[in-house]
């Protein structure tokens, strides 16, 4: 708690979880929350479709049109079996744009996910929500759902994201509200709109939503083909805005740890909390650990940030999923990160394992590579150049 606020860091810049978590939290005040180990499936992240009707500038997933091979909605019934029996606990629907499918079968994927006993999130840009599909998410049993808004005015977001789609998410999360699907916001921070991101706290409040996301922007897919990217300078200035800002929002920061000012002390009082909770098999990359993703193709990955063909463990309708989680995923599994330069001299390298293997993994073709965001790999990149 500081200056009376919940602020949650995680480490991830993809990993849903911490936003879910927050907010299950913020409605479920006298509900335990399921013990997670990153040693265990926790979450699995779904892309129903890459089909999209926005091009928001910075989507790493380059959405817009479906693949021609997605899967069908029985198919994806099947899946969810398959993530049951496996031991999955929480479920996240993205896109593309999962409201695409409310016809056709989005309401039968949430309702059979229920009737499993699990508990489904899901992601939208709301420009597609009205009070009727709002009320047909809450009677599938949607538990809640995160809309994006990438400014706190039209000006702001409909130059990143389209014209008109403000207002439509503003009023999905408004009808999201109405019907009683629990309902948290994300920002995408980019240069554009770096400078807004207080303005977007008094936003959430104002809109009555209990938790907001600050997401750090990858350069992977859009963003990458349009520059997109902050400096660790520019998101340490959003870090410290946020910081200097008192408000009741729980709110979650993805991406952002090598921006943290005092980045040292921040690793030794996490070191010092995880030690306090015994848990001595903490990693800070989730991917093929504790959560994998599925595309709408039914392949499967370790992470949303590596969907290529070097990090392709198998299908999801066609393959085992008990032996893929057993035997797959050693690129991150296996990532070695002891012997890498200039992490293996690090003090905090037990905490940070060299960063997000997906970044690295972009900047030096290797996983076995230190994370390019750490601001020592900077500096040695910039003094090579």
């Amino acid at each position: 708690m500081i200056n009376e606020m919940e602020i949650f860091l995680d480490e991830c810049p993809a990993s849903p979880l911490s936003h879910i978590l927050a907010l299950r939290g913020s409605v479920e005040d006298n509900n335990e929350l399921p013990y997670l180990s990153m040693n265990f499936i926790n979450d699995v992240t779904i892309y129903l479709t890459h089909a999209c009707n926005l091009e928001c500038r910075h989507c790493y997933l380059l959405a817009g049109k479906p693949l021609s091979n997605e899967l069908s909605i029985d198919d994806w019934l099947l899946i969810l079996d398959k993530l049951r029996d496996l031991g999955a606990k929480y479920v996240y629907l993205l896109g593309g744009e999962p409201m695409l499918l409310i016809r056709r079968g989005l309401l039968k994927i949430i309702s059979h996910a229920k009737d499993l006993g699990l508990y489904i999130s899901m992601s939208t840009n709301g420009t597609l929500v009205n009070r009727e599909s709002a009320l047909q998410l809450k009677r599938a049993g949607l538990d809640q759902v995160q809309v994006s808004l990438d400014g706190p005015n039209p000006a702001v977001n409909d130059v990143i994201r389209g014209i008109g789609s403000f207002d439509k998410a503003v009023r999905a999360v408004n009808v999201f509200r109405e019907v009683g699907i629990a309902v948290s916001l994300s920002y995408t921070v980019i240069p554009d709109n770096a400078y807004y991101v207080v303005d977007m706290v008094r936003l959430t409040e104002k809109l009555g939503a209990p938790v907001l996301t600050f997401i750090r922007v990858q350069e992977f897919g859009r963003a990458r083909e349009n520059g997109l990217s902050i400096s660790n300078e520019l998101a340490r200035m959003v870090i410290n805005d946020i910081m200097r800002t008192k408000t009741r929002v729980k709110l979650v920061l993805n991406g952002f740890r090598f921006s943290l000012s005092d980045l040292y002390n921040a690793y030794k009082r996490s070191k010092e909390k995880l030690n306090a909770l015994r848990i001595i098999n903490y990693t800070t990359c989730p991917a093929g650990r504790s959560r994998f993703v599925i595309d709408s193709d039914g392949s499967i990955y370790g992470c949303e940030l590596t969907m290529n063909k070097e990090f392709y463990e198998g299908n999801a309708l066609r393959d085992d999923l008990k032996v893929i989680w057993r035997n797959g995923f050693r690129s991150f599994r296996n990532r070695n990160y002891v012997g890498i330069k200039p992490c293996s001299t690090c003090p905090m390298v037990n905490l940070c394992n060299a960063g997000c293997p997906a970044r690295a993994f972009a900047a030096f073709s290797s996983v076995d590579s230190p994370d390019p965001y750490c601001p020592i790999v900077g500096r040695l990149i910039n003094k090579s150049r």
